[in-house]
């Protein structure tokens, strides 16, 4: 008996030792600093000190160096924003921010956080908007205003807008036969144009031209090589990595999955992301004789390469949003929120680098990296859609957001020859 109770003993005793080892291991694993983030295992790479304090608006990714940031944002605007973008539209050299509606547009200037209204123009109701740039026409260092729309039921019916120091911007080009949208990176922005009409059948007419525009009109000039089945809206070129390739990047339709190619044909596949990225609900009618529904083809957020760190290598840029309930109907869908995220093309991969946090209930539409503020930093400019709206009295509800001081100091790699 007393042999029995000895042997329960010595097990009780054995049981415990162990419980405490591994307990203490499981400690020493959770004291551990938990800093790798899952790209590492793609890259074979060991993870960077992390020696300053993450912008509290981003999440944890590969990068150090990220500073404490400042976040700006605009009251509510009772509209549904379509599109945003930052430029030097004054010729003053600092530049101011024009972001549109699907029914007016409005040109501004931010000065110590206030949002000073420069201009406005009001898209005639026979059309609406669907995309707004910034483009220098006349390389004069003034950038005009690109502002792409459809005629309603039919097809492209597009502007040119200029600022000349009135309440009103002045018109270069109305109701022009084109889609308009500016691609490029940095200082290499060009003009792109195509057909269209509001056919279910050539929603998107021909090929994307590279074009200009001269004495009122859009003149088109040589075919863009795309991949086979991309339209005006869905790509956008520029220089890429650390190399400072120039590639193109496209969102396909409808199951939106971004692409990275080294050249216009679909041989020239370099990289997919698997997520999907860059939904909207911003659209253009589609008329169809065979169906009296809504028929409508989304549009895709912009795609933005820039340097978002600093190290010389411009990042691909988008907006990765969240589809609220389920997907039953092509032609409707809502979003519960959306982060605007940053990657890196690496090893024929694109490598998530860093997400902004979801700061708002309702998707990013449109972004661009550049300095809003004018004071020397790049800011990265959001319009988010909080309520698309339903109608004449519910127009939307939207809000501009920046995320300013993105890094405290330039990072190593910032001579490097590739395009910012």
């Amino acid at each position: 008996m007393n042999h029995t109770f000895k042997s329960l003993a010595v097990l009780v005793m054995a049981a415990l030792a162990l419980s405490v080892f591994f307990s203490a291991q499981l400690l020493a694993q959770d004291e551990k600093p938990q800093v790798r983030h899952p790209s590492y295992t793609l890259l074979g790479k060991n993870p960077p000190p992390v020696d300053s304090p993450l912008n509290p608006n981003f999440l944890l990714s590969q990068e150090s160096k990220i500073s404490e940031g400042s976040l700006w944002y605009t009251d509510y605007i009772h509209e549904r924003l379509v599109g945003l973008d930052v430029a030097d539209a004054t010729g003053d050299g600092k530049n101011e921010l024009v972001y549109a509606t699907p029914h007016n547009l409005y040109l501004v200037r931010v000065n110590n956080g206030l949002m000073e209204q420069l201009a406005t123009f009001e898209i005639p109701k026979s059309v609406k908007g669907l995309s707004v740039d910034f483009y220098d026409t006349n390389n004069d260092g003034r950038y005009e205003i690109v502002l792409s729309c459809q005629a309603s039921g039919a097809g492209p019916s597009s502007f040119v807008l200029a600022y000349d120091n009135s309440k009103t911007l002045k018109v270069l080009g109305s109701h022009l036969p084109f889609y308009l949208r500016v691609y490029g990176s940095g200082q290499r922005r060009n003009l792109a144009a195509q057909k269209g009409s509001g056919n279910s059948n050539n929603v998107f007419i021909g090929n994307v031209h590279q074009a200009s525009f001269s004495g009122g009109k859009v003149v088109v000039g040589d075919k863009i090589e795309l991949p086979f089945g991309v339209n005006i809206f869905f790509f956008n070129a520029g220089d890429l990595g650390s190399s400072g390739q120039r590639m193109i990047a496209t969102v396909t339709y409808p199951a939106e999955n971004l692409r990275v190619y080294t050249g216009g044909s679909r041989e020239n596949f370099a990289a997919q992301a698997s997520s999907e990225y860059c939904g909207t609900v911003n659209y253009i009618d589609i008329s169809n004789s065979k169906d009296d529904g809504r028929n409508v083809l989304y549009l895709p957020s912009r795609i933005v390469f820039a340097d978002i760190d600093n190290d010389g290598a411009n990042e691909v840029i988008v907006a990765k949003n969240r589809q609220s309930g389920v997907k039953v109907m092509n032609n409707l869908r809502s979003f519960d929120g959306g982060v605007i995220e940053a990657m890196k093309f690496n090893n024929l991969s694109l490598v998530p680098f860093f997400s902004s946090t979801n700061l708002l209930p309702g998707p990013p539409v449109d972004y661009q990296l550049a300095d809003l503020d004018n004071n020397g930093s790049k800011d990265l400019v959001t319009a988010v859609v909080l309520d698309p709206g339903s109608g004449m009295i519910n127009t939307g509800l939207s809000r501009i957001v920046s995320y300013s001081n993105l890094y405290s100091t330039p990072q190593p790699a910032q001579t490097s020859t590739a395009s910012k």
